[in-house]
């Protein structure tokens, strides 16, 4: 008997704890709301934070204030946000290469990526491989023989050692035993004036950034890395993986949680971020000068492709050598 009293004062906390935690969710939030941005003010990232966190306040009757902690490429406010405790009041919205790359490409790390709870992929954004309009070659495999050609000689400009650009570079290297002069920049926006004005032959950047300049005629597109749908910036440009090339490893966004919060308070922010994706009118506005991707989906979507997309990193950053303390 006293056995079955100990059980059963153990399934009644347990009931009670479920029932305040569902009371809490349907409650939820009595409070002002912070959307932890691991990147600086500014940053597509950033502005994407505020576009989103605008209809969501209105839905909720509550403020969501977007704190931005930048700092050892996102990891500093990664940091921040596995601490934030469980209560459902700091989400939290990183690059996903934070998520993908960073835990292979740091020796150390502060936090478990492991145990941010998944709540959506929001975006990726479109990126091509794009040339010099001087340079002789108008496909993937036309610049990769120009340059085997041409040993270390054409050029290839990133954003820094560890950027896309640069995995890219990489793993196109690795695939073909083509071997580029790799040029760093201190950032994308380096990068764009080095190609605008010739320094650099080649590279991977957005199509709504080169897109100007490809109609100029001083760049040209020749693959254009995309999603089942394709922007307004991409034409009719072939993709990467039907010339050859199968790797998707673009820059994109998600929202995850601190460990510990409840399931109920991640489908709310699921739904309602769901609800401002299919929004035309919100969506249509960054589409027409973002080269920008909008996807959606569930928690359980989001948690496979976090895992396929870390097999991917795990495999450039051995390529590349990214080893950072």
């Amino acid at each position: 008997m006293r056995t079955l009293k100990v059980v059963a004062g153990i399934v009644a906390v347990c009931a009670g704890l479920a029932a305040a935690q569902a009371s809490l969710a349907q409650s939820y939030p009595v409070k002002p709301l912070r959307l932890l941005v691991p990147l600086p003010a500014g940053s597509l990232t950033d502005r994407m934070a505020r576009v989103f966190a605008q209809p969501i306040s209105q839905a909720w009757g509550q403020p969501i204030v977007i704190d931005n902690r930048g700092g050892a490429n996102g990891n500093l406010g990664m940091d921040v946000c596995a601490r934030a405790g469980s209560d459902g009041y700091t989400i939290c919205m990183p690059d996903g290469n934070i998520m993908t790359l960073n835990p292979y490409a740091y020796v150390k790390l502060t936090y478990d990526p492991l145990e941010f709870v998944p709540i959506i992929h929001i975006m990726e954004l479109e990126q091509g491989i794009v040339v010099q309009a001087s340079l002789p070659v108008k496909t993937v495999p036309e610049l990769i023989e120009y340059a085997r050609a041409r040993p270390g000689q054409v050029t290839w400009g990133s954003a820094g050692n560890g950027s896309t650009m640069h995995l890219y570079l990489e793993w196109l290297q690795a695939k073909t035993g083509v071997r580029f002069n790799h040029i760093p920049y201190k950032g994308p926006a380096e990068l764009n004036k080095a190609m605008v004005a010739g320094e650099v032959q080649s590279s991977n950047l957005t199509t709504g950034t080169t897109s100007p300049f490809v109609k100029a005629g001083k760049l040209r597109l020749i693959a254009v890395v995309t999603a089942p749908q394709r922007s307004i910036f991409a034409g009719d440009t072939p993709t990467f993986a039907s010339q050859g090339f199968d790797l998707d490893f673009r820059n994109w966004l998600l929202m995850v949680a601190p460990k510990g919060v409840s399931n109920d308070i991640v489908r709310r922010w699921n739904t309602e971020m769901n609800k401002a994706l299919k929004d035309s009118a919100l969506t249509t506005k960054i589409t027409s000068v973002e080269s920008i991707n909008f996807t959606g989906g569930t928690p359980e979507e989001l948690a496979a492709i976090l895992e396929k997309k870390r097999k991917v990193g795990a495999e450039l950053a051995k390529l590349a050598n990214l080893r950072y303390e």
